[in-house]
């Protein structure tokens, strides 16, 4: 009964296979006509092209890897990468600049094409020998780089990593494992953004092989601009850093400076002592020591300690050339009244200090300027208030009171504003120029004095302004140590007395 229908079935399930087979074998001839719109896969050998040209990186390195530390050294400077072979490899050249030294690195990258691979070559000028290569490739926009290599008498993984990566900025770091790939630990991280102005260089070189034509016309100059590596600051003679040191490190700065007015030369010393807390955080000291020379009086007895200044200074903002923020910092300094100011007796040249305190709030900025000459400005303008507190008088004292003389005085609050520059004539060679104004309100003397009569007494100092400029020269033996030569004038004001203050300074950073 079955029969006759099983062999319809099978009759139509063979003309269904004879018809769907000249379809099937179009297909295997067109392996493509059932996917017309599949993107083709990015071809690895370029996968370094976002990177070619000249970036300003912002380092970080850990000082001692895998050895539990935590102190994190930071630099500025260049990283410039060359085409070669038409993208199959690429040379890397890197110039940075920190408070503890300047580093010079080259790195060459090699394209495999058997193994669709990359390895990364880096060398350094301080040993000028080749790494060990790490070995990766890029998927999904971030590219990963492993080796095995010897580290501290013992086999390590090095991992390179790059992301974040735009056509304008990317990321990279290295890390360190001790334990197979377990855990690592981050110890370089390279922060670049690219340089506008130099974008094009690399188009630039390659054209520069070909002879001019109508197709090809001369290539324009070489981008000359001087990068922030290749200028090293002292500072200007009076204007604050806006800048916090690297967390661990110290700058020592001492000035001895002659400050001179009618009938007195007051020598005297001024050393900032600063030490990195944190990446943002400095605390400071700063002590001055003086001794007046008096032409128409009896000159200071000896060299006397003034007023010391602790000071804490946070970093806010940090520059970087593309964004153009400047540097901004918040200072908070407190001044103790460690200086001889009163019962001076026959001697008032032996007054050193103010006995108040003051607290001086800070704001300071920093920022960079290229002129027409490509050659870097650094700018700094900064801003200060300082307030005090009543100091007790007795007999003769800095506020010229007389020898029988028992009250207070109460300094008046003091505006201060500061504008420097300084302009990179060389590496080494800056000019260096403050722009200040300050504004001190009336300071108001209370007490009494029995020579007079009556005894009771207030006297007022009336307030003042004045402006000054502080020409200097520096020079820099390296990024971490220079010399600055200067002299502060104030000439111009109201209730102020003119003086030419010459000074010198030198300013270590380790």
């Amino acid at each position: 009964m079955n029969g006759p229908k099983n062999i319809q079935t099978c009759l139509l399930l063979c003309a269904l296979a004879l018809f769907l087979q000249p379809l099937h074998l179009q297909a295997q001839q067109n392996p493509n006509a059932s996917r017309p719109n599949t993107p083709a896969a990015p071809d690895p050998q370029h996968d370094f092209d976002f990177e070619i040209g000249t970036w300003h990186t912002h380092l970080k390195r850990l000082q001692h890897p895998l050895t539990g530390s935590t102190t994190w050294l930071e630099y500025d400077g260049t990283s410039t990468i060359r085409k070669i072979w038409n993208g199959r490899a690429n040379l890397v050249e890197l110039e940075v600049d920190g408070p503890t030294g300047h580093i010079e690195g080259l790195s060459l990258r090699l394209y495999n094409p058997q193994s669709h691979q990359w390895s990364l070559n880096f060398a350094n000028s301080a040993q000028g020998t080749m790494s060990i290569p790490t070995i990766g490739e890029f998927k999904n926009g971030r590219g990963e780089f492993y080796d095995q290599e010897p580290f501290n008498n013992r086999t390590i993984l090095v991992r390179n990593v790059f992301e974040d990566i735009t056509a304008n900025s990317y990321r990279f770091e290295q890390a360190f494992s001790g334990d197979g790939g377990k855990t690592w630990e981050v110890n370089w991280i390279a922060v670049d953004t690219r340089i506008p102005n130099a974008q094009s260089s690399q188009k630039e070189e390659d054209q520069s092989a070909a002879p001019p034509s109508a197709e090809n016309p001369s290539p324009p100059a070489h981008n000359d601009r001087q990068q922030l590596g290749e200028a090293w600051w002292t500072g200007p003679m009076l204007a604050n850093n806006a800048s916090t040191l690297p967390r661990g490190h110290f700058l020592v700065e001492p000035y001895l400076y002659d400050e001179i007015s009618p009938h007195t030369n007051g020598f005297g010393s001024l050393t900032y002592i600063e030490y990195g807390l944190a990446n943002r955080f400095t605390i400071g000291l700063i002590p001055i020591f003086g001794y007046n020379k008096v032409s128409d009086g009896l000159s200071s007895s000896g060299v006397g300690l003034g007023d010391v200044t602790v000071l804490a200074q946070y970093r806010l903002t940090q520059f970087h050339e593309r964004h153009k923020l400047p540097t901004i910092s918040f200072m908070l300094q407190e001044t103790f009244p460690s200086g001889k100011y009163d019962q001076l007796g026959a001697r008032p040249s032996n007054g050193l200090g103010a006995g108040s305190y003051t607290t001086t709030l800070a704001l300071n900025s920093q920022t960079y300027f290229w002129m027409p000459t490509r050659r870097i400005l650094r700018m700094r303008l900064n801003a200060t208030q300082s307030l005090s507190t009543y100091a007790s008088v007795a007999g003769v004292s800095v506020y010229n009171t007389p020898t029988e003389f028992q009250g207070h005085a109460k300094p008046g609050a003091s505006t201060f504003v500061d504008a420097a520059w300084e302009y990179s004539l060389t590496r080494n060679w800056v000019l260096a120029l403050d722009a200040t104004y300050r504004y001190t309100a009336n300071t108001r003397i209370t007490g009494n004095d029995p020579a007079q009569s009556p005894p009771n007494t207030q006297r007022n100092s009336g307030s003042s302004n004045a402006i000054g400029f502080a020409p200097a020269l520096e020079y820099n033996w390296k990024p971490t140590i220079g010399v600055l030569v200067g002299t502060r004038i104030i000439a111009l004001g109201h209730n102020t007395p003119t003086t030419i203050t010459p000074a010198v300074a030198i300013n270590y950073v380790h």
